[in-house]
């Protein structure tokens, strides 16, 4: 190449480069001024300002869980200029602000200049929510990117919480959520969209969370342990050379329940198992189904009518919208019978509130719980020979005397149901995982794990998810 030639080509790159340059100048100024447009114009007394995408979160939710009615920015803001310039147009507006929801990527934000705008708002109340990027962002940054990363985030809490340690607690307009060491939201890569932007469900929970849960927020007295843990857990996931639980990316996976399973969120059971294990998963969950069949019931139909509708790919019984409509809907449409096949039973709960048979004479009893798992078991092994089936214990529950009160003349204890669910593993060679027993779950700590004293919450969910993908792990030596 001669020199005139060179000389060109360095021109013509300088020339593409400047007209990127120009081009992302122009995106920073053309994006947020639909929001300065919005903040002067509209009508609302809270703003949520975010350094990380909140399209999935939703206004409702806030003035549902803390009565206010945020104005929700659509540009992830990139710089402390362009913050303060949001802030400009809400003073420019005739708006009565008195909530600030501001998300916070340490990196683009420090604690300075969150301290700073403290001071220039100080009736202000301000919600801080600190961006939480899945295990996966971390996994992927390179050593020094890793180390900068880390040292924002505990740049930031240290300096922050450093300003108040004389005081008693935090002053009474600021809370920060912080749900970086939270395992079950950045351990499940289902959650997200990208390594910073949650889906919708998960949105939906931040957003109680972010209102309502001291449990996230960051005091004086946990800052330091919760930054621990968070330093441990993203070490962890950066150091380990393999997945402790197996890669079922070639599995179709299929999950029978109560509510239990039935919660419609990638935070669900089958939405962390296929987090964890890369599985196809269809959440065929009811709320309130039994295994046992209830003559007459068409809207809980227990579990054998419930195989059959499936075997016979039969949606008729289940309303559009529910869960076990969608995960079924989904099955049929997406499941791959060259992938290996699995089912997932998850039924006791239901049938110990509702005082059900445990068994009767006839083994085959499908108004009985263990009738109704063998019928339901058998029907699935004909259809699907080759295919695992698992059974889950019911839970632990604190209603009705700790699961120890017999809720009719017929019915036991839960713990009855359990075993029975156990006796049936065995009879039929399935492997199971006992729920009741080696999740540690008793009146003592119970609030922790069910909140209301049946249902799971997230972190247990992801745990029952865990030690199923751990078990399969075990049962085939993936």
């Amino acid at each position: 190449m001669n020199s005139a030639m060179y000389i060109l080509l360095l021109a013509l790159m300088a020339e593409i480069q400047g007209g990127v340059d120009q081009y992302e100048a122009n995106q920073q100024y053309t994006l947020p001024r639909a929001d300065y447009e919005r903040l002067t114009t509209e009508d609302y007394n809270a703003v949520f300002f975010s350094t990380f995408p909140i399209d999935h979160y939703m206004a409702e939710d806030y003035a549902s869980y803390d009565a206010s009615y945020p104005l929700m920015t659509s540009y992830c803001i990139p710089n402390m200029n362009v913050l303060n310039e949001y802030f400009t147009n809400v003073s420019n507006s005739s708006n009565e602000v008195n909530t600030v929801y501001l998300g916070v990527r340490p990196d683009i934000i420090t604690a300075d200049d969150l301290l700073n705008l403290m001071d220039t708002w100080a009736d202000i109340r301000f919600e801080v929510i600190m961006a939480y990027p899945s295990l996966d962002y971390w996994r992927g940054l390179d050593e020094e990117e890793y180390l900068a990363a880390m040292a924002a985030y505990t740049d930031f809490v240290n300096t922050l919480m450093s300003c108040y340690e004389d005081l008693e607690g935090l002053p009474d307009n600021l809370s920060v959520y912080f749900y970086n060491s939270t395992e079950w939201l950045v351990g499940n890569n289902t959650n997200y969209e990208s390594n910073f932007d949650v889906n919708e469900g998960i949105s939906h929970s931040l957003s109680l969370y972010s209102s309502q849960d001291y449990g996230y927020q960051l005091t004086l007295e946990n800052y330091k342990d919760t930054l621990n843990d968070f330093e441990v857990l993203v070490n962890d996931c950066r150091t380990e050379t393999e997945s402790v639980y197996p890669n079922l990316s070639e599995w179709d996976v299929v999950f029978f329940g109560d509510s239990v399973i039935a919660f419609s969120e990638t935070s669900s059971i089958p939405g962390a198992f296929s987090g964890l294990t890369g599985a196809h998963t269809y959440n065929c969950g009811k709320g309130g189904c039994a295994a046992t069949v209830l003559e007459g019931n068409y809207e809980y139909p227990g579990l054998p009518i419930v195989v059959d509708a499936f075997l016979a790919e039969d949606l008729s019984l289940f309303s559009e919208g529910t869960q076990i409509y969608a995960g079924m809907a989904d099955y049929f449409e997406h499941s791959d019978i060259s992938r290996h096949q699995c089912f997932v039973l998850n039924f006791g709960l239901n049938d110990y509130f509702l005082g059900r048979p445990i068994r009767s004479d006839d083994p085959y009893d499908i108004y009985t719980y263990e009738g109704a798992l063998r019928t339901a078991i058998e029907k699935l092994q004909n259809a699907y020979p080759d295919a695992e089936i698992i059974l889950l214990s019911p839970t632990f529950t604190s209603h009705f005397e700790n699961g120890l009160q017999p809720l009719s003349d017929v019915g036991g204890q839960l713990p009855d149901y359990v075993a029975a669910a156990i006796s049936i593993c065995d009879e039929k060679g399935l492997y199971y995982y006992d729920s009741y027993n080696l999740l540690g779950i008793d009146a003592n700590n119970c609030a922790t794990y069910l909140p209301d004293g049946c249902h799971p919450n997230e972190a247990t969910r992801y745990i029952m998810a865990q030690e199923i993908a751990k078990l399969i792990g075990s049962i085939t030596d993936l």
